[in-house]
């Protein structure tokens, strides 16, 4: 069926077509009970007769649809009609990642590294979350990742992206379930071949860590203003066969830190890649800013793990300022806020530290997981650091940080950590 506009599906009914990719269209919907507007993405393929093949599409869709991520697009309910499957998602306001890219390069500009590793950071800490759950995307691509802000205003393909911009990763599982509706054998290729993984491009069985070679890609894009292998006269079968054996192109003027980390990520083995989204993304913090909050050595004074991140919350702000073109009043004076902020918590840090007495031994009012938190904390890891570090979600930290707070009655993490060294709950070293 080729017209859905009119027909009702799940409550929703379906008002105009927003689009057709290779997998899929996608239609505007106006969900009748919740009275909202929502995205419907119908498949192409149709399910044979199958019993069995309709529970792999039932299993997948309930896997794709019980993943809760703030970087991942909800989807909200799955279904067939007429033996075609059609899922019901959350309808994002914003710019897609290939659109802005493309402006961005046609007007001979790059994205700024800081911001590079920022939308990186969001797109891993969403693959981690999925990669917990025995979920790959199969599909990553700058096409399947919205730009967007919450309740602050639009983006503009012609603007630099705020410092409140954020990246959401859709059609997770959709090249899975595409499969699955077309009763895809092993064997068969699915993805975008310009992001395509080397064991995709074989048609071999794939893991997360094919997930982070395409998220390689679409770094290696963001920070050189091209793909690794791309051309106009490029045939699919050179592209993929390029994926497999050659390296790709050093980018120009790149630091050999990031260099490092781009080359890991494009590993042809899945074994010589980064095993976690995770460790991608703290690397190219690590190599694009040039710092790292080391944990304090034994001999260190309190304090000294929350001091080197405040330092590098300061060194932060300072790159992000260097970034900001400068006419951007509005970012430039956000950044210049963060720095006064990170160096009036810098100060307030020190002076807590120096008023601190010689731990003593005391039982602690926390659980497992926020004492894990709260020692994480004193490390001076940030949330995102945290959840990279537990396999958790930022929300989720935060929750435990807030716990933290009522039981020790601090208001700030510096004075969590702070009453838990002088209550001696916490020893640093």
């Amino acid at each position: 069926m080729s017209d859905w506009i009119g027909r009702t599906l799940s409550k929703v009914e379906i008002r105009q077509r927003l689009g057709r990719g290779g997998m899929a269209e996608v239609y505007l919907g106006q969900h009748t009970t919740l009275n909202r507007p929502v995205a419907v993405k119908v498949l192409h393929s149709f399910l044979a007769g199958d019993e069995t093949t309709r529970r792999r599409f039932r299993a997948e869709a309930q896997a794709v649809a019980a993943l809760r991520h703030p970087n991942i697009v909800q989807v909200f309910d799955f279904d067939l009609v007429d033996d075609q499957p059609y899922l019901v998602m959350e309808l994002l306001e914003g710019l897609s990642l290939d659109d802005y890219l493309t402006a961005l390069h046609a007007a001979g500009r790059r994205l700024p590294p800081e911001t590079t590793a920022r939308l990186i950071a969001s797109l891993a800490a969403a693959l981690e979350y999925a990669h917990a759950r025995h979920i790959v995307h199969r599909d990553i691509k700058p096409a399947n990742v919205m730009l967007r802000r919450d309740g602050a205003g639009p983006l503009a393909l012609d603007a630099p992206l705020p410092l409140d911009a954020d990246a959401v990763l859709t059609d997770f599982g959709v090249a899975r379930l595409a499969q699955t509706a077309s009763l895809s054998v092993s064997g068969n290729i699915s993805g975008t071949p310009a992001y395509l993984s080397p064991e995709q491009a074989q048609g071999k069985p794939v893991d997360a860590r094919s997930d982070l070679y395409s998220l390689g890609v679409v770094l290696y894009e963001m920070l050189a203003g091209q793909l690794p292998f791309d051309a106009p006269d490029e045939t699919i079968f050179s592209l993929l066969l390029k994926h497999i054996h050659e390296p790709p192109p050093p980018i120009p003027a790149l630091t050999p830190a990031v260099q490092a980390v781009v080359d890991r990520a494009l590993a042809k083995r899945p074994e010589d890649r980064y095993q976690r989204a995770g460790d991608l993304a703290t690397e190219l913090m690590v190599s694009i800013f040039g710092l790292r909050a080391s944990p304090p050595r034994a001999e260190a004074p309190p304090l000294a793990g929350l001091l080197d991140a405040l330092d590098l919350l300061n060194e932060q702000a300072r790159a992000y300022e260097r970034a900001l073109p400068t006419n951007n009043y509005p970012a430039r004076a956000a950044v210049a806020a963060l720095g006064d902020l990170a160096r009036q918590a810098l100060n307030e840090a020190r002076d807590l530290a120096e008023s601190l007495q010689p731990p003593r031994p005391a039982a602690h009012p926390f659980s497992p997981r926020e004492f894990e938190v709260l020692t994480l904390a004193a490390q001076g890891l940030t949330n995102k650091e945290i959840a990279y570090r537990l396999g958790l979600s930022e929300r989720t930290v935060q929750f435990h940080m807030n716990s933290v707070f009522n039981k020790s009655g601090a208001s700030s993490r510096t004075e969590a950590v702070a009453l838990a060294l002088k209550n001696g709950w916490l020893k640093m070293g």
